[in-house]
């Protein structure tokens, strides 16, 4: 690694590097390679220590661990975030694949310190089904990794991103529904959802036939149908997939997806629908903006049985406020009100420039009406980061 990585005219601008400070896992899961392998190595923290020097004096953005369970070994792993800590110049941020359920009251002390953005953890929840968990052969305690989520969660300093495996044996779709509103109910920065991946070499390719597992003969050997799956659920998941990554994994649409909620008892029931609408409107093979995409989201909404005037103008206003929590929006979205109205106020608060913007609600987001309208000011030069959205100042005036 280091010769290399010092290695004459290295340029990290823009970079992400893969970083192995660990070989092979201690667990035994059914669908990993790494299961077929026992031992478990680790490289010299001498040299892991010099290495993840040169990184941060590099100012590399992201290093990503590809250690399969970083937080395996407590106490090393609790050595490198404190030499992280130690070193840390507010650029790089690290990247880990961790086991929630191993995580110690120390460690959670240790990454409650840490600065916001320093380091993100990726969580391999794959299921919640018990008979699923225990058929993969995966070791896990599910209250533990729930419990260490919502703490991390509170601390707003660490991006945690949890995975689901759609496919696994045992795992009908009623069950997966299951596993999905059970993780997205813990509402992780990010819910990456997966499909099993049939490998050469692991025990679940040994077993395909008892799992009746079809799959792509090609690279990545992604599962098709199972026994419990067929290949219709499977499409619809994917559907789920495609809405859950451009609706609540981009951060973009937040508020919007938070009171779109309030219509469905189901997450993973609200994605598909929203995925089926696109189907049923021919939009889900075209490239749309984001001001688009939110717009096919007011008209979903319009459509849903039971949507009043009053949800409707909710969802509005919790639109507008999406689109300007992330950036100052080039072009005036076609269903946010006419600013004239409150040019004034705007004058008096916007100092910014573009770096800055104003907005009129008259909703709470707990969907109380103010008969007086309030502003929002978006500040785009101080931004969250875990979230990246603007930091938002609310102003209580009247207009004249």
């Amino acid at each position: 690694h280091s010769n290399y990585l010092a290695g004459k005219g290295a340029d990290f601008e823009h970079k992400i590097i893969y970083y192995e400070s660990s070989r092979g896992c201690p667990f035994c899961c059914s669908y990993c390679l790494s299961s077929v392998d026992k031992k478990l190595r680790f490289r010299s923290m001498d040299l892991v220590r010099k290495e993840l020097a040169f990184f941060i004096e590099k100012e590399v953005p992201q290093v990503k661990f590809v250690d399969r369970t970083f937080n395996c070994d407590s106490r090393r792993a609790m050595e490198i975030w404190r030499f992280l800590k130690e070193h840390d110049k507010g650029k790089t941020n690290f990247h880990f694949e961790i086991a929630a359920d191993l995580i110690t009251e120390e460690e959670l002390a240790l990454l409650a310190t840490l600065r916001p953005g320093l380091i993100q953890l990726e969580i391999g929840v794959q299921t919640t089904n018990p008979a699923t968990i225990e058929e993969i052969h995966r070791h896990m305690d599910l209250a533990k990794v729930k419990q260490v989520v919502r703490q991390i969660k509170k601390g707003r300093n660490i991006h945690q991103h949890l995975d689901l495996i759609a496919g696994l044996p045992l795992e009908d779709y009623p069950a997966f529904r299951q596993s999905f509103d059970e993780i997205y109910e813990l509402k992780p920065d990010q819910l990456q959802l997966g499909f099993l991946k049939v490998l050469k070499g692991s025990y679940m390719y040994e077993h395909r036939e008892e799992y009746q597992v079809i799959a792509t003969a090609y690279p990545p050997y992604e599962v098709l149908a199972t026994k419990w799956l067929c290949y219709d659920e499977v499409l619809s998941i994917k559907l789920v997939e495609q809405m859950l990554e451009i609706y609540y994994n981009s951060g973009q649409y937040m508020r919007s997806i938070l009171l779109l909620e309030e219509s469905f008892e189901s997450a993973f029931d609200m994605f598909l629908a929203l995925g089926e609408y696109y189907e049923k409107k021919g939009y889900a093979s075209m490239n749309h903006t984001r001001n688009r995409r939110m717009e096919i989201l007011l008209e979903f909404v319009a459509e849903q049985s039971g949507s009043t005037a009053e949800y409707s103008e909710r969802m509005r206003e919790a639109a507008v406020y999406d689109i300007y929590a992330r950036e100052n929006a080039k072009s005036r979205p076609a269903f946010a009100d006419d600013m004239q109205e409150w040019k004034q106020v705007m004058r008096e608060y916007c100092k910014k420039g573009k770096l800055s913007h104003l907005e009129r609600f008259y909703y709470e987001p707990s969907g109380e009406r103010q008969e007086e309208p309030y502003y929002i000011l978006f500040d785009y030069e101080q931004r969250d980061l875990i979230d990246h959205q603007a930091k938002t100042v609310r102003i209580k005036e009247k207009q004249e």
